[in-house]
């Protein structure tokens, strides 16, 4: 099959422009004297009786320059023919520039070829181990002694008697638009130079954060002035900050809230209030004993009767009341100006509704004192304190 001379030449073309060093392969076998060039998946194949270097060469139409490099290798019959197309590297020493023709290598190798050696008070840039490609500018200078300050730490360099951006260049660092710099980079480094740089980054980074509820207060007349009830609980909702934080050397000096999302609303809180005005006690009695059957259907004498408003509470077990008995049932509290401490009586509700039983006057409470309630009955629990709620009583005092 006779060779594809354009799409070799396509080869070289694309190894120009994009600074490819292997620019063309050659495979030759040997023993069908058989020479294939291979571009991606097209495979053309040329046929020639002599496998030297420079017949195949001139079998594939490839014209090469002077300074061009050919690496060839034989592997089990098969020739293989790397082409490495020359570019230029600038080398500036110290204002005097001169070009050398590079197929690879170092900066090192660079200036090999050009036949320069490095003094010792001299500084190269790019570094030496750096590899070059087209376009590579190789710079040479007298070196300073200055204090460069990255990333908080501060270490003394040997750099370019140039720039502060070649000083800075020569150890790796790049200051960047948003960056701060304690000196201007086109200033001229001096010996004991202190050249200070400080990465600024600016980054957009979100953050949730908790969207407290409100508290709505309703007004209940049905319920007593100084009580109240959470009808409905609170439910915090969430939403979602995006920040500009602007970071110095990694910390962060400075943020700004430039949007929020709310991503839950919250649910707000419902608590009644009462607005009744509670009724004063006003005691009253028969102006004489007399005689009542209990719940257990027995006769109980007493020497007078009471009537008013009765409230309940409860306690923790083993809390102690006014006269340090401990509260029970069977325990009320009182007002003790109205019923003394130790008083038995036996208390229940006007209407007949509900039968507290005998009790003992051994506490007393706020409202006993103010008025507002002329018992306040010892319950077992909450719910059972909530069950009675507020009810006139008929206390008989036995």
């Amino acid at each position: 099959m006779a060779i594809n001379k354009k799409s070799l030449l396509r080869i070289v073309a694309v190894a120009l422009a994009t600074i490819i060093i292997s620019a063309t392969v050659l495979s030759v076998a040997a023993l069908t004297n058989d020479t294939a060039t291979t571009n991606g998946t097209d495979k053309e194949t040329l046929t020639t009786a002599n496998i030297n270097t420079d017949n195949i060469l001139n079998k594939a139409s490839l014209v090469l320059d002077s300074e061009d490099e050919v690496i060839r290798t034989d592997n089990n019959g098969v020739i293989s023919l790397t082409i490495l197309k020359a570019f230029p590297v600038t080398i500036d020493n110290k204002g005097e520039k001169k070009s050398v023709s590079m197929t690879r290598g170092t900066v090192e190798d660079a200036l090999n070829k050009a036949g320069i050696a490095l003094a010792q008070d001299e500084k190269v840039t790019p570094s030496l181990d750096t590899e070059v490609t087209e376009g590579t500018e190789i710079k040479i200078s007298n070196s300073v002694s200055v204090d460069i300050t990255l990333m908080g730490e501060t270490a003394t360099y040997e750099v370019p008697a140039g720039t502060v951006k070649d000083a800075l260049a020569s150890v790796g660092a790049v200051c960047d638009k948003n960056d701060k710099l304690n000196v201007s980079l086109g200033d001229k480094v001096y010996e004991d130079m202190d050249i200070t740089l400080v990465k600024v980054t600016v980054k957009n980074e979100t953050e949730t954060q908790v969207v407290d509820y409100k508290t709505t207060v309703k007004k209940d007349s049905s319920m007593e002035k100084g009580t109240s009830e959470i009808t409905r609980y609170g439910i915090e909702g969430s939403k979602t900050l995006t920040k500009k934080n602007t970071y110095e050397d990694g910390v962060l000096v400075n943020t700004k809230v430039v949007s929020s999302k709310v991503t839950k609303k919250p649910v707000n809180q419902i608590k009644v209030v009462g607005t009744k005005t509670a009724k004063k006690f006003v005691g009253s009695a028969n102006g004489g004993a007399g005689t009542f059957v209990d719940n257990s259907g027995n006769t109980v004498s007493y020497k007078k009767v009471l009537t008013g408003s009765g409230t309940a509470y409860t306690a923790k077990a083993g809390s102690l009341t006014a006269t340090g008995a401990k509260a029970r049932v069977g325990g009320v509290a009182v007002n003790p100006s109205i019923i003394p401490y130790g008083t038995k009586m036996y208390i229940t509700a006007s209407d007949g509704s509900y039968v507290y039983g005998y009790a003992t006057a051994i506490d007393t409470g706020g409202a006993l004192m103010d008025g507002s309630a002329i018992v306040d009955l010892f319950m077992n629990s909450y719910a059972d304190c909530a069950n009675f709620g507020r009810r006139d009583v008929t206390i008989y005092i036995l």
